[in-house]
């Protein structure tokens, strides 16, 4: 029976494209015994995993003394596998059998999914969440399967990469107007809910399901994910939760590579049919950070080029394949 420490990343998106490694070792492990160390942000996304024995939640804190803390807590015993896809110094004084530590390369075009997997040495291996039957049962409630569903993540954590609310607006609207027997469901976090505000305004209240006040964690968000035809929304942790949960998502990009970052698409790798899109701004991510004063900590949009029309023949047409429904049920 082997112990594995398994240290992953601290941001949410970063978190869900390390699942698969969970996943694999799950497949050929499965008498395992895992510890897994997390942030508190996407700690829950871990909480129903198989295998777990105990999960290490260390915040951030000042100094790196969060380090020091998990350190005291893994120290002390031999352990079978340690996995780090922090790329911490921890994972160095530990004693273990074997040791599999992220360390980026640079200028690496494939995506971070298969960069963890080759960092690791096994198989590119899709990301995976798991889900309690308590989970389940509540994600039933709250969007019972009776009504075709689209998710929706208008928000995410630099401005930079957000489109604009106003297009998000727009764009719901004219969905809810060509489908009215579907619902949106809009997922963002409750500090975000001020930013999104003009959206939930533009919409009449039988159009929409906001997840924003059921108080939710993200794993219970990831099983209602699972609820839903489509997926939309901008490069965030909620995209690549939606990819690992298995439904068609469709990311927006601007000042990222997609080519690192787009939402997984494991249903690809196994059937050769792409399931997944990227929609971006009509540059790419090379001409736009050449573009004078960009900059990765600007509080500029960089997604204002991409156009509602461009969003919406995308949508559309994923909505008509994915949802069983074509365009003579549309409005």
């Amino acid at each position: 029976m082997k112990n594995i420490l398994f240290i992953t990343c601290s941001r949410i998106g970063d978190a869900v494209l390390t699942t698969g490694v969970l996943d694999w070792i799950h497949a050929h492990y499965p008498t395992a015994r895992v510890t897994i160390a997390v942030d508190p942000l996407p700690a829950s996304l871990f909480s129903d995993y198989p295998l777990l024995e105990k999960m290490i939640v260390f915040p951030k804190q000042k100094h790196g003394k969060h380090w020091l803390n998990l350190w005291r807590q893994v120290q002390g015993k031999t352990w079978d596998w340690v996995i780090d896809l922090r790329g911490s110094l921890v994972s160095y004084g530990l004693r273990c059998r074997r040791r599999s530590v992220w360390r980026q390369k640079a200028h690496d075009t494939r995506h971070k999914v298969d960069q963890i997997a080759a960092r690791v040495g096994i198989p590119t291996t899709s990301p995976c969440l798991w889900f309690s039957p308590a989970r389940l049962q509540v994600a039933q409630e709250l969007l019972p399967h009776n009504t075709p569903y689209l998710a929706m993540a208008p928000a995410a954590n630099w401005i930079g990469k957000q489109w604009p609310i106003e297009c998000f607006t727009a764009l719901t609207q004219r969905f809810c107007q060509t489908y009215p027997q579907a619902k949106v469901v809009i997922i963002a976090a409750p500090h975000e809910k001020t930013m999104i505000q003009p959206l939930l305004q533009g919409l009449p209240s039988s159009a929409f399901i906001s997840l924003m006040d059921s108080n939710l964690d993200l794993g219970q968000i990831a099983a209602c994910l699972q609820h839903c035809t489509l997926f939309i929304g901008n490069d965030s942790g909620l995209m690549h939760m939606a990819a690992a949960v298995g439904i068609p998502t469709l990311g927006l990009f601007g000042p990222s590579r997609e080519e690192n970052y787009g939402p997984y698409d494991g249903a690809y790798h196994r059937t050769g049919t792409v399931i997944n899109r990227v929609i971006r701004i009509p540059q790419t991510y090379d001409q736009l950070k050449n573009t004078p004063g960009f900059s990765h900590q600007s509080q500029d949009c960089y997604m204002k080029s991409l156009t509602v029309e461009a969003v919406w023949s995308v949508l559309q047409q994923q909505w008509c394949r994915f949802s069983g429904k074509g365009s003579e049920h549309a409005v």
